[in-house]
């Protein structure tokens, strides 16, 4: 008889302590740059504030995890459940952030040249390429598909994860409770393949963007490519070692997931990863790589903009723009 092994295992001193203050201050160093970020006019994007608030939660993740690996024998019953469970989700939040980014970049890509894509400034709408000059027409019905397969993924990848996520780590059951032990195991196996789907489905369409859109904003596809690959590795990471077992959390053996190797994988195959996502999120100017603008592609709706909306908006963007220029002529005066 005995239980799911927890992912990255009890908190110990001696292996836990390190990394866990080394990814404290790591993410601390972050929160202020996307708080900069958020207050230049050229780098803000409000989809950045969900970076914020991510690499907040672990900087008080880990502060917790090395409090208890400090004091040994301390790791209560919640905070295990809650390091299992932001543990589960993480990598799903990052693949569903990802996911409306490159949303926005597939969708500009359907814009005619010349008009400015929904959501994103005139001054940051990539130029097309050579290769695509002949194919440069509106594209609605592809920007239709596009909107379509960010809702379906959302509703049938990213809303299961997280919710069998939460449910496989609520609890915390005997070791002798096999049928709650096994129902428990199998959710976090279901949970972290969905997770993994979302993963792949953005990365998929993003790769077929690349080659089968020839007008299709490459510098921003690459990017999110690079972190969706990044993504890749805690889901495979945790459906290897999801299989273990042991009838004792604590016991200090590869099983329960608590010797120094299995401490050492655990934070470079999975937590490691996470923070690169997010440090490349918060050092490069995603706004300007991927033409986000303020909200990203902000029409989250069935139908696509009339003309007239459409005309609204691009005399707004030019306006924008306009006063931008002139603040920043007035600075150079001064």
């Amino acid at each position: 008889m005995s239980s799911p092994s927890l992912v990255g295992g009890i908190a110990i001193r001696a292996s836990d302590l390190p990394g866990a203050l080394v990814f404290a201050v790591a993410y601390a160093l972050l929160v202020p740059v996307f708080v900069a970020r958020l207050a230049i006019p050229r780098s803000r994007n409000l989809l950045l504030v969900q970076f914020l608030f991510f690499a907040t939660e672990r900087v008080v993740l880990f502060s917790l995890r090395a409090v208890a690996a400090a004091h040994p024998h301390t790791e209560g019953r919640g905070l295990t459940k809650y390091m299992q469970a932001t543990f589960a989700l993480g990598f799903i939040t990052l693949a569903h952030i990802i996911s409306t980014f490159a949303r926005t970049v597939l969708v500009n890509s359907t814009q005619p040249v010349g008009a400015a894509p929904q959501g994103s400034d005139t001054s940051l709408t990539p130029p097309p390429s050579k290769r695509g000059e002949t194919v440069l027409a509106d594209a609605p019905r592809r920007r239709f598909w596009f909107r379509r397969w960010s809702e379906c993924t959302g509703l049938t990848l990213f809303v299961p994860a997280l919710a069998t996520g939460i449910v496989a780590t609520a609890s915390l059951y005997p070791p002798d409770d096999t049928a709650d032990n096994t129902r428990s195991e199998a959710l976090r196996y279901v949970s972290t393949a969905l997770g993994l789907a979302l993963v792949l489905s953005v990365g998929g369409i993003l790769l077929w963007a690349r080659w089968a859109i020839p007008h299709v904003n490459k510098r921003g596809v690459h990017f999110l490519l690079a972190l969706t690959a990044l993504l890749i590795i805690p889901p495979v990471y945790r459906l290897a070692v999801l299989h273990n077992t042991t009838p004792d959390l604590a016991a200090p053996a590869a099983r329960a997931l608590n010797t120094s190797g299995a401490k050492a994988a655990f934070y470079v195959l999975h937590v490691l990863p996470e923070w690169v996502v997010v440090a490349l999120a918060g050092a490069c100017n995603v706004r300007e790589i991927c033409a986000l603008g303020l909200v990203g592609e902000r029409y989250q709706k069935w139908r696509d903009e009339t003309p007239q909306e459409r005309a609204r908006r691009e005399i707004k963007a030019r306006e924008r723009e306009k006063m931008r220029g002139a603040a920043e002529d007035g600075g150079r005066e001064d």
